[in-house]
């Protein structure tokens, strides 16, 4: 009988768990990981952080019983072929998932800086943060917008240091917009965060510049690493049997990805390599961020190329089309758009610009 186990437990490692046993996979799953159970990330910078009772947890414990995935909390030193080592224990396997995600950069400053990945990170900050303090949130991505809306809930005084306008590459235009709604709920400083800045009058600073992928446990083993443990289209590293998912992997010839919907995707897409089944059509990138009060969704791609079009239907939603196929759009708490937006890229239905842009066009219509 076959026997698989996934280095590491977040939504990447779990997913292909329990896609694996959904599948009808007969063979024992090893999930190794320092945490005591699997554990959802978004909601730590969102609704975790500002003391809102969410359960983050993946999974019951009665889920791992009744599904046989064995949970094992400890933590990895090294693997081989066929074989995974702790400390104190090695394991047998046929088939090696790597899902280590990855860790949150920090800056070099005089002063402590605190970084944002897991839920103990989380409960620092909560612990932290509160009326009167003044914290300054470093970075250019999704999570500062989100880590500056928690914080001022908190009741901190909250300045955000931002080269850019975050999330560009993501929301495209839409983020010039986000962007306005954060200058107008917490101070805004269009640089970088560095050693000239005036440290002192902040209590608290977090850097929310990036994260590398956790390859620590492939050093050594043969498997190709450049920005990421390097695999290819069906996420097989160069060592047969070794597959690497989620925010540690990067596909040949292509960006890292580092977001939630990539880590589910890659797992249900390793699950089939392990099965030996075709996989569906690939679906499109989903992204997502909660800041100040709006819901920022993005799917497929949002910013357009020479031969693209890119398309406005009202001030909270811009569409990508090329040759009448829909490659990405992005909304501003309009979540029927994005759902509508993925059915026609998913199954491909030809789009018609204006229809798309003009706004007393139902957009469910336009999906049939």
């Amino acid at each position: 009988m076959p026997n698989t186990v996934i280095i590491g437990g977040s939504v990447a490692g779990f997913s292909v768990a329990a896609e694996l046993r959904d599948a009808g996979y007969t063979g024992a799953i090893t999930i190794i990981d320092p945490h005591e159970t699997a554990l959802d990330r978004p909601p730590l910078s969102t609704d975790y952080l500002v003391g809102d009772d969410v359960d983050l947890a993946l999974a019951s414990d009665s889920w791992f019983v009744e599904n046989n995935v064995t949970w094992v909390q400890d933590t990895v030193v090294r693997f081989s072929r066929g074989n995974v080592e702790t400390a104190s224990q090695t394991f047998q396997a046929d088939h090696i998932v790597i899902a280590t995600g990855a860790t949150p950069k920090t800056l070099e400053l005089p002063k402590p800086v605190y970084t944002f990945r897991t839920r103990a990170d989380a409960d620092v900050l909560r612990n932290s943060l509160g009326p009167g303090v003044c914290v300054a949130i470093a970075g250019g991505g999704l999570l500062a917008p989100e880590l500056a809306t928690s914080a001022q809930q908190l009741g901190a005084q909250v300045t955000v240091f931002t080269p850019h306008i975050p999330a560009g590459e993501v929301f495209g235009e839409l983020a010039e917009t986000l962007y306005t709604t954060m200058t107008q709920r917490v101070k805004v400083i269009p640089r970088r965060l560095t050693v000239d800045e005036d440290l002192d009058r902040f209590d608290l600073v977090i850097a929310a510049v990036g994260v590398e992928p956790a390859v620590q446990i492939a050093e050594g083993t043969g498997l190709i690493l450049d920005d990421g443990i390097v695999v290819d289209e069906a996420y097989r590293t160069n060592v047969a049997g070794v597959y690497a998912i989620g925010d540690v992997c990067r596909i040949h010839n292509q960006p890292r990805q580092d977001h939630w919907d990539h880590g589910r995707a890659s797992a249900t897409r390793v699950v089939h390599t392990i099965m030996g089944t075709e996989p569906p059509a690939r679906t499109p990138q989903w992204v997502w961020s909660d800041q100040f009060g709006h819901d920022a969704q993005a799917v497929g791609r949002v910013v357009p190329r020479a031969h693209e079009h890119l398309v406005h239907r009202g001030d909270n939603a811009i569409f990508v089309v090329s040759d009448q196929q829909l490659i990405g759009a992005a909304a501003i708490d309009e979540q029927l758009v994005i759902r509508a937006a993925t059915r026609m890229i998913t199954r491909g239905i030809a789009v018609d610009p204006e229809q798309l842009a003009d706004t007393s066009v139902s957009i469910r219509q336009l999906t049939r």
